[in-house]
């Protein structure tokens, strides 16, 4: 390297790192005597204060070095105190932008005192090169692919389809690769991935040169061979876990009491209602149409999943109020994620998800709509994604020698789990874990109670105890809970 100078808008929330369409300017950084330099957004965030900016550029190929050329964004937050190591912080999707982290990154610095800390925005999203024009910062719409974008930019991506294909998985990883080499210092070495981030500090595992004294999976995917947990399950993943929501509302006797003949009896007569087209006055109160979708997306956060009984009872007795319901109750348990995209530049890549998903994460690629609608039937909570996936339009690359291999050499790794978790559902986790041990790993795993995805939003105090018997060769407690603030009351 040298230096270098899905927006899924759901109907309940602008979910997470979705729909912010404006740019701030960034500093080029041109000359070999520093990576980098104060970014010029620092003065609007009080969180980003003292973050330091660079640009870095990679092959575009990193097996044909020397040819085109891609720019690679990094945030810097330089340790507080006595500097001992640095951590690299790796964001889900594929398609998020490291700016997910931005709203809690107080956090995250306590939790690492000492340690710098680095956030890359992957290939293909936030300020590093994206898929196409329309994706740019400078675009019409940002970052979000907006109106007359789409067009023009799957015709770049088809048009150059080599091109595309090369910000796969494992480029990526070879882009952390060397951003560590080129950036990191002396000292210990983490690395912290979220989601997507989990598979990609796996895949990043496997080609390494650089060395690190561990990683941290904070809602681990399942491993690439699991053909129960891929992407084209994800409606069945959601769903095994609302009716554990389901169970627990039937084991509390005034949550069961509000159902004629129980919960469990009344929500199934829901489902087959809806299922033969029973109920289409749903469609018109429920956002988006779908209540199980709308189901699906208040397993995301404690608050939004305390309240599916009362969703219930609405669609069941008086649905006319849905409407209502979900501006006024769910929506706002989404804030959480919902300002990040006070942020520029945080829209989420749907090109990049759909390249990677289908060539990668989803075991099933051929999967109709009409394969996904039959799939759904009998399914009380569902996902919008299961569908989404199917009308996926991309030139995929071919899975590479690293798809499905053993691990070998791993360092220590922590795994950071919710047991509610309706997206890397945890059953797929375990299974994963078992594939790193067999390889010899050492893996220790802190599951929290109730949580759902992405763990640290949720649990913190427990996540930073974790992380701090971790640093220190401890194991870890076993299990913790959420903080205090994030449980129902």
């Amino acid at each position: 390297m040298r230096l270098s100078h899905l927006c899924l808008a759901s109907s309940l929330t602008l979910l997470a790192a979705g729909c912010a369409t404006t740019s701030a300017p960034m500093p080029a950084v041109t000359g070999s005597e520093t990576a980098f330099a104060r970014c010029e957004d620092a003065s609007e965030y009080t969180e980003l204060s003292d973050s330091l900016c660079a640009m870095i550029a990679a092959p575009l190929n990193p097996q044909a070095p020397g040819a085109e050329e891609i720019d690679l964004f990094v945030r810097k937050f330089p340790a507080t105190g006595e500097r001992v190591g640095e951590i690299w912080m790796l964001a889900g999707g594929p398609g998020e932008t490291g700016q997910s982290y931005f709203t809690e990154i107080a956090g995250f610095r306590a939790a690492f005192p000492g340690y710098d800390v680095f956030i890359p925005d992957h290939r293909g999203t936030g300020q590093s090169t994206r898929l196409c024009a329309g994706e740019t910062p400078d675009s019409p719409a940002g970052t979000a692919l907006a109106g007359e974008e789409f067009g023009p930019c799957f015709g770049e991506i088809w048009q150059n389809a080599e091109r595309t294909q090369a910000f796969s998985m494992t480029n990526a990883a070879h882009d952390l690769d060397g951003l560590i080499e080129t950036l990191g210092g002396e000292g210990r070495r983490y690395v912290y991935g979220v989601s997507y981030g989990t598979g990609l500090a796996m895949r990043f595992s496997q080609l390494r040169t650089v060395s690190v004294d561990g990683i941290v999976l904070d809602s681990l995917v399942s491993a690439l061979d699991d053909a129960e947990h891929d992407l084209s399950h994800r409606s069945h993943v959601v769903n095994a876990v609302g009716h554990e929501v389901i169970a627990h509302c039937a084991a509390d006797a005034a949550c069961n009491a509000r159902f004629e003949g129980g919960v469990e009896t009344a929500f199934a007569q829901l489902i087959a209602e809806i299922d033969a087209g029973e109920r289409p006055d749903l469609q018109e109160y429920v956002p988006g149409g779908n209540l199980k979708h709308a189901l699906g997306m208040m397993l995301d956060t404690p608050e939004s999943r305390a309240l599916i009984p009362d969703a219930l009872v609405l669609a069941m007795e008086t649905p006319e109020n849905l409407p209502a319901f979900f501006e006024t109750e769910v929506t706002p348990a989404f804030d959480l994620f919902a300002a990040v995209a006070a942020y520029p530049d945080t829209a989420f890549s749907i090109t990049l998800a759909g390249l990677i998903g289908e060539s990668e994460t989803n075991r099933r690629p051929e999967m109709t709509a009409e394969d996904v609608a039959r799939e759904e039937v009998g399914l009380g909570f569902t996902s919008s994604l299961t569908t989404v996936q199917t009308f996926t339009q991309m030139p995929l690359y071919e899975r590479d020698a690293f798809f499905d291999a053993p691990y070998e050499n791993l360092p220590p790794i922590l795994v950071l789990h919710g047991d509610l978790d309706p997206k890397t559902h945890i059953e797929g986790a375990r299974r994963h874990i078992a594939d790193m041990r067999e390889a010899g790993g050492e893996v220790e795993l802190v599951v929290v109670e109730d949580a759902p995805h992405a763990v640290w939003f949720f649990a913190q105090s427990c996540v930073q105890q974790s992380l701090h018997a971790f640093f220190n060769n401890q194991s870890p407690a076993a299990s913790c809970q959420l903080d205090p603030a994030m449980r129902p009351s």
